[in-house]
């Protein structure tokens, strides 16, 4: 197998992060298939997994050329945009029925029905990709837009707009999950709480796992809030839309900025938005495999975790020729990749090595003690000590006030997220999920650093200059 991604390029790295191969491939399969219907494609992606750890690698400049094709194509015009995304949203409704369904059982059926459910579910599940990934590939496109233009009048205040007008307007899924938990805080009784537990217990479900939160969970979480607590937070959530309004009409009328900036920059905000509420979608998916798996488990007599390594090719060839895969070679080393000539290759075994190092080769010297990363949620100059968190399981560790580095964050990492007194990142842009939580949290935030993670240790104390996008050991 011989790629297409120059090592040496700007590279684009979504991850490590936690991850299973069941729960990805459920989206790198329709790479593939997007092209069928939108004009465009995803550049050239590796995807590698290893011992439960995921990283995406992606040629940057054709990241940012692609998706720029689809923003102004399918995002800019509203028509289109509306269209769109009422199609996306079918898919959801149509997934939220099968969530339904699944969650009663799968024991009843025979082997046939069961395969025939999955094949169907899956079907409807690769269209609500297809079409979701628009927002996440217009982001790339969008952000970079947006950056031209604002750039090309208003240079030295770039952070200060940017950050303003390309902040979604509506509250994320965990914000509104936040406001409904906390108004059944000034009520009594625990049926509310009961209905709330149905509605969100896929909560804290990730890429690599997935757990069904209990009532007991949520009472929890309520209660860490005082009544008066609750109202105040209460209101500060319901304010935060109107806020970012008024904040995005200072910032319009102070730079004068134009309706075609102000129209990108709508229009960018609305994908982050979608971007994010796709997650929910994810998530609870996610959860559906995992029934699936449950199931598949029993009756094929094969662990539950080795099925987690199955790609969604070889887990039809499961279905209808009992094919099995080696676990233990796909947990050792696993490649995936994409050619934007719509078309998917695989390795494993010992070429994935050889395959994957120069691009996660990165070589630091010992001695430094400084790094530069891209400002994407500003504020003043905060010091305190490292904390780095390559995976949500290990956030235990993480205190008030600490600084969170991380390669990249992801919705798993929003209880550490909201610990932290700075958040420095590997990867990502202005569109990143550090970067709209930051701001949402109002706390400084840098990130594609490239090389935090390797340069600081746990309790190192760091003074992060969100002004010049400075972080130092001091």
């Amino acid at each position: 197998m011989k790629s297409r991604i120059d090592p040496n390029r700007e590279l684009f790295k979504w991850g490590p992060i936690d991850g299973r191969t069941i729960y990805i491939d459920t989206f790198t399969y329709p790479f593939v298939l997007f092209p069928d219907y939108f004009e465009g494609s995803w550049p050239d992606i590796i995807y590698y997994i290893k011992e439960d750890r995921i990283l995406f690698v992606v040629d940057y400049e054709n990241l940012r050329k692609n998706g720029s094709e689809i923003f102004r194509k399918y995002i800019l015009d509203e028509k289109e945009l509306k269209k769109n995304y009422d199609i996306w949203s079918g898919y959801t409704k149509e997934l939220d029925e099968y969530e339904i369904r699944i969650n009663k059982g799968l024991s009843s059926l025979s082997d046939q029905e069961l395969s025939n459910l999955f094949i169907e579910w899956f079907d409807v599940y690769t269209k609500f990709w297809i079409w979701g990934f628009l927002p996440e590939l217009s982001n790339w496109g969008g952000e970079e837009i947006l950056k031209m233009e604002i750039q090309k009048k208003n240079p030295l205040e770039f952070v200060e707009i940017f950050e303003k007008i390309s902040a979604p307007e509506d509250l994320s899924f965990f914000q509104k999950e936040e406001l409904e938990l906390l108004k059944i805080r000034l009520k009594v009784g625990d049926e509310e709480l009961k209905k709330h537990q149905q509605k969100y217990y896929w909560l804290r479900n990730s890429y690599a796992f997935t757990k069904v939160l209990d009532v007991d969970f949520f009472k929890k979480e309520m209660n860490k809030f005082t009544v008066q607590e609750a109202k105040e937070k209460i209101n500060e959530i319901e304010d935060f839309p109107s806020k970012i309004k008024k904040e995005k009409e200072k910032v319009f009328q102070k730079y004068e900025i134009s309706e075609d900036v102000k129209n990108i920059s709508s229009k960018l905000a609305y994908c982050v938005w979608w971007q994010d509420y796709r997650k929910s979608f994810i998530f609870k998916c996610n959860h559906v495999i995992t029934k699936f798996l449950e199931e598949i488990s029993k009756r094929k007599e094969i662990d539950f975790k080795e099925l987690c390594y199955y790609n969604i090719p070889e887990m039809l060839d499961l279905f209808k020729n009992n094919k099995r895969v080696n676990a233990k070679e796909r947990y050792g080393g696993y490649i995936e990749y994409y050619t934007e000539r719509g078309k998917m290759d695989y390795l494993s075994g010992e070429d994935v090595n050889k395959f994957i190092d120069p691009y996660i080769s990165i070589k630091i010297d010992p001695k430094q003690k400084e790094i530069k990363g891209m400002v994407v949620s500003s504020g003043e100059k905060v010091t305190g000590n490292v904390k780095i968190l390559t995976s949500p399981r290990n956030m235990g560790k993480m205190k008030e006030g600490d600084i969170l580095i991380a390669p990249m964050t992801s919705p798993d990492f929003i209880i550490a997220m909201r610990r932290a007194s700075a958040i420095i990142t590997d990867e990502g842009g202005m569109t990143s999920h550090a970067a709209i939580v930051s701001r949402e949290l109002g706390i400084p935030c840098l990130v594609g650093t490239r090389i935090a993670t390797k340069v600081f240790k746990d309790n190192d104390v760091i003074e992060v200059d969100p002004k010049e996008g400075i972080v130092r050991k001091v």
